[in-house]
């Protein structure tokens, strides 16, 4: 069964929210779902067109892959960035496009306080930096060392798919074997500087979203299927604030 993953990786209580908004997104249920309907026998395959999102939902994707009960395999397409990189590696198997780009970075996130406050903010994007290294250095096995893919991270790398092959991070290019290896190498090149002018456009957050919503429902659209009242959801905003001060630790193709 092939199953298409495309846009923000979002956590599964904002993914109505994107739906919304037509904003294409895809959950840790969306991988759970997946996986149950897969048929008996059969591989999961993955279409990944990524750039990137939560962080900690991308480690639940990871996490539901890598204990899957069926073979999977994660095709990047276009662009798997940042989370989206870590999703794909719970995958048993790495296949990327000829024109494919796979993009791995530091996690970031917005701090308010004093210095003790940003000290602490520091602390845990280390901490996750090293949970995603986690995932990378499973992956790569003998091709690359953590100090490498650290410094990778520390420089925004965006690699084609021969170069994430090289460093262990995708197990086969799509079609390799009737390709000429400089033509691929060329061909990938040449849309780099077009990936990373895509990722550069500012994505809309969750709370961006809530925050448009709980005024369109104010202003008297009817509100999603299953969601409260305005009133009801101009109090929701103000819990989900909270939330989503933790959900701004994020995971994106390009820094904030």
């Amino acid at each position: 069964m092939r199953k298409q993953l495309n846009g923000e990786v979002v956590g599964d209580q904002d993914l109505w929210l994107y739906q919304f908004f037509e904003v294409p997104a895809f959950s840790p249920q969306t991988i759970r779902t997946a996986v149950e309907e897969n048929p008996e026998g059969e591989d999961l395959v993955l279409e990944i067109n990524s750039g990137g999102g939560s962080v900690f939902a991308g480690f639940e994707m990871y996490s539901v892959l890598r204990s899957a009960g069926c073979r999977t395999v994660a095709e990047v397409q276009s662009l798997a960035a940042s989370a989206a990189s870590v999703v794909m590696l719970g995958c048993q198997e790495v296949h990327a496009s000829p024109v494919a780009q796979v993009m791995i970075h530091l996690p970031s996130m917005g701090t308010q306080g004093d210095r003790y406050d940003h000290q602490v903010s520091i602390g845990v994007l280390d901490s996750i930096t090293e949970s995603i290294l986690n995932a990378y250095t499973i992956k790569a096995g003998p091709r690359s060392s953590r100090d490498e893919l650290k410094r990778l991270m520390r420089t925004t790398a965006w690699m084609t798919a021969p170069e994430a092959k090289g460093l262990g991070l995708v197990d086969k290019i799509v079609g390799e074997e009737e390709i000429d290896p400089a033509a691929i190498l060329n061909s990938a090149g040449g849309v780099c500087h077009g990936i990373r002018a895509l990722a550069a456009v500012g994505r809309p957050t969750a709370a961006e979203l809530r925050q448009r919503y709980t005024e369109l429902v104010a202003q008297g659209k009817a509100p999603a299927r299953g969601e409260a009242s305005a009133s009801e959801n101009t109090e929701d905003l103000q819990a989900a604030k909270a939330r989503l001060e933790l959900e701004k630790i994020r995971f994106i193709g390009g820094r904030q």
